[in-house]
């Protein structure tokens, strides 16, 4: 990026966060690269300088792509979902699939605060970030794992993009939990949200076991198409999801699936 861009980023950031943010760049001095950010109320994130960690902040908290505040019609009807879940004694199951630092389960953690959220990440950097800025939040379970299809292990390796990862299925490694197996770690009683975004490990996740998509009620999901082109990476969830009643809505980067 040049540097025009980044001095115009700067000057976003100052404007959504306030001039603290800019004490981030303070991070390179330190031996770990770790400081944090202020996000207007909600508190400090940590972060990693020189990582993709504050580009998740900005997602989250500026670009606001797991908003469900629109349209109206959609807020309510997801409200309404959550309400009769728990009115009923029973606790809603958040998902968050791809958790990276914990920015998109803070943030439904506020929205749905009844909400049992876990929090599932492979990478031991992302999961150690994550841990640190989820501690606060009793209902977030951050949960040290890679999520497919089946159960299992996976390699988790760095990509010529720099900032992202992949995941391929091996005979051991990092362990490969499911859906269903994330919602018994929770605690929680029915399955309310799905959030994936797995650097392309989609395609796993849906050509196994899809029973849980009955259950959801909105699934937000990351193509990685655009990152892995000819691998139809996003094939395996066009096909499960165009079978089940949802509309499809645009959040950034993500797909969000609401139901009907």
């Amino acid at each position: 990026m040049s540097l025009a861009g980044r001095v115009q980023i700067n000057i976003q950031d100052v404007a959504h966060f306030g001039p603290r943010v800019l004490a981030r760049h303070l991070g390179r001095l330190r031996q770990d690269r770790m400081t944090t950010v202020p996000v207007p109320n909600v508190g400090h994130f940590h972060i990693r300088a020189g990582e993709s960690d504050m580009a998740a902040v900005r997602q989250t908290f500026i670009e606001r792509q797991y908003d469900l505040s629109f349209p109206p019609q959609l807020r309510d009807r997801i409200q309404r979902r959550y309400n009769e879940i728990v009115a009923s004694d029973r606790t809603p199951i958040i998902v968050d699939a791809g958790a990276n630092i914990g920015t998109a389960a803070v943030w439904f953690a506020r929205k749905f605060p009844e909400a049992a959220i876990g929090a599932v990440e492979p990478e031991p950097g992302n999961f150690s970030v994550l841990q640190r800025n989820t501690e606060h939040y009793h209902n977030i379970v951050p949960i040290e794992a890679a999520i497919g299809g089946s159960p299992g292990h996976v390699a988790v390796a760095p990509v010529d993009l720099g900032w992202s990862t992949r995941t391929e299925r091996m005979s051991e490694g990092v362990q490969v939990i499911t859906i269903d197996q994330v919602c018994e770690k929770t605690a929680g009683d029915e399955l309310f949200l799905v959030k994936i975004d797995v650097e392309g490990f989609e395609s796993d996740l849906f050509s196994g076991d899809r029973r849980w998509i009955e259950k959801a009620y909105a699934i937000f999901i990351e193509p990685h198409d655009w990152m892995l082109p000819g691998e139809m990476t996003s094939r395996s969830f066009q096909e499960a999801l165009g079978n089940h009643p949802f509309e499809i809505f645009i959040r950034g980067e993500n797909l969000l699936y609401a139901r009907v």
